[in-house]
């Protein structure tokens, strides 16, 4: 197969298993399954190891994978992107767009229904954006939206201030853009403690906090699932991953990179690694010293030792990068190579000297460098912080350690911190940290640059955090123009990354996952949606 075809069907795999994140899952013990549930369905339960959703199940707020995975499977949208990544109808059956590019009118399939039976309407799409448009995830991207009315029951219009040729994808942002019931939303103000009337494939039966959630075939769903039930249980221990996997107390699962090699060898658990876009950085508070200066991100942008960090924490996984954030299947990817020095010491040297033009300067004797005239820095301050990063994620551990040592050898002090997961990116997006660590996936540039740089992104207060209404204006004209231009735009946004460096990219993780024999009739997908499993069934 092409390497795009690879790409889009290993993408699939993982993001449906990204409800393993990071961390893992202990197992649980083995369940009688792959019989039929009697309507076509396997019974299963299909057993999943995973992370807890920490931000909750509201799509209004709720904005990392931990909770978007799960919340894709209760909630639709409608539309969805399909095995090659394009945008289809999901409980919309079609839509049309006017000759101006700014209004959008959306037909709702025949006879769909929430898990209750209701029906679901053109009003439930009104509340579903009113609402989305008033929250945190689809705040900013929902700023040129200026009405959305119901025509009749199954049709509704959208009117936009401009044209923006995204918006059939932005309807169908998984979870964040679901469609809600109106009535059950309203009747109930703890209604997303434990959503009940859904809209997705499957319900949420069961919540456990800190143990396990369960997952129940919706059967008013338009599609239904080949699979009747799902069971997701919790745990941060990795390593336990592939030995549930391998016992067969669990189906599918994120396997350890240290584990990948072995399971492919031994073949009797599948296990894919995809080129996906799914940046690994280095977060930072740019409001103030000593990231505030653009030239100690770049020094530290120079420090930083991407193939130590790849093969000593990620096994010689995923992907490296000196500039770029795309990938180079991605139409705007254009090769970057800024911080790439023919030598490790060659790099050091650049990094000490950028330090020194900064003013941070190193100590007779050396040590840890100090201040020396930095704009609101008391002079002799030493350049030394905290980096927490997620404490169920080893790779992660494992890559703080490293920028421990990276970067004392240009005399800054680095402390790593291990940090409640369930805390972290909420932490994240409040601004607590000086430099964090961190790993999220994108589908393609525009979904990046949309979701990760624009004000107000989806992803922007945990990557960028960014607020320029520059940036905000090349993203929104890349999202109006004709193709190529948009490309170009793109190109642009990449080489001032690389320059600014509101975040610092340095590869890519390529999640490791493994999946039992069990498992069949598996799809390929692109984003964070559960239609790839939808399809999937359970052998005996």
């Amino acid at each position: 197969m092409s390497k795009r075809q690879f790409r889009i069907l290993a993408a699939g795999l993982v993001t449906a298993v990204v409800l393993a994140g990071c961390g893992g899952g202990s197992s649980s013990e083995p369940a009688a399954g792959g019989g039929s549930s009697g309507n076509g369905q396997s019974a299963g339960p299909l057993r999943m190891l995973g992370v807890e959703p920490t931000q909750g199940f509201d799509p209004a707020t709720a904005f990392a994978d931990a909770s978007r995975v799960p919340m894709a499977m209760i909630y639709e949208t409608l539309t969805e992107r399909d095995g090659d990544g394009e945008i289809v109808g999901a409980l919309a059956e079609s839509w049309e767009i006017s000759d101006d590019g700014t209004v959008y009118t959306f037909t709702l399939r025949d006879g769909i229904a929430f898990s209750d039976g209701s029906p679901i309407t053109a009003s439930d799409v009104v509340f579903s954006f009113e609402r989305a448009k008033e929250g945190e995830a689809l705040s900013g991207q929902l700023g040129t939206l200026t009405s959305v009315e119901a025509v009749d029951d199954t049709t509704v219009r959208f009117t936009l201030a401009g044209p923006m040729s995204t918006f059939p994808a932005l309807v169908g942002r998984p979870a964040n853009a679901a469609i809600l019931s109106e009535a059950a939303v309203s009747a109930d103000p703890d209604y997303f403690t434990m959503p009940t009337v859904t809209s997705g494939p499957w319900t949420l039966s069961e919540y456990t906090p800190k143990s396990q959630m369960t997952f129940t075939a919706n059967e008013h769903y338009f599609r239904p699932p080949g699979i009747a039930t799902i069971q997701v249980s919790f745990n941060n221990d990795p390593t336990a991953n592939a030995a549930a996997l391998e016992s067969g107390s669990a189906d599918v699962a994120s396997v350890a990179y240290s584990d990948a090699e072995r399971l492919k060898s031994e073949g009797t658990i599948q296990v894919i690694q995809s080129d996906q876009l799914s940046p690994l950085f280095w977060g930072w508070d740019r409001t103030k010293a000593p990231f505030d200066d653009k030239q100690v991100r770049q020094a530290v942008a120079w420090a930083v030792d991407r193939e130590g960090k790849q093969e000593a924490c990620w096994f010689g996984t995923g992907g490296l990068t000196y500039g770029n954030i795309l990938r180079p299947w991605d139409a705007a990817y254009e090769e970057i190579d800024t911080y790439k020095a023919d030598s490790r010491e060659d790099a050091l040297d650049e990094a000490a000297s950028l330090l020194d033009e900064a003013g941070w300067v190193e100590p007779d004797g050396g040590g840890t460098r100090v201040a020396d005239g930095v704009d609101g820095v008391d002079d002799g301050t030493p350049l030394a912080f905290e980096v927490p990063y997620e404490g169920n994620w080893p790779a992660a551990e494992c890559h703080v350690q490293i920028l421990q040592q990276n970067l004392q050898e240009v005399g800054i002090e680095v402390t790593p911190r291990k940090y409640d997961p369930a805390a972290y990116w909420g932490d994240v997006g409040n601004g607590l940290f000086t430099m964090y660590h961190g790993g999220a996936g994108a589908a393609d540039s525009m979904d990046l640059y949309t979701n990760w740089f624009a004000s107000g992104g989806s992803l922007t207060a945990l990557t960028t955090h960014l607020n320029d209404p520059e940036i905000d204006a090349k993203v929104t004209e890349a999202q109006q123009v004709d193709e190529a231009t948009s490309i170009e735009i793109i190109k642009e946004l990449e080489q001032w990354q690389a320059d600014e460096l509101p975040m610092l990219v340095v590869g890519y993780q390529w999640p490791q996952v493994g999946m039992t024999q069990r498992v069949q009739n598996y799809k390929p997908g692109v984003d964070a949606d559960s239609y790839t499993l939808v399809d999937a069934t359970l052998t005996e």
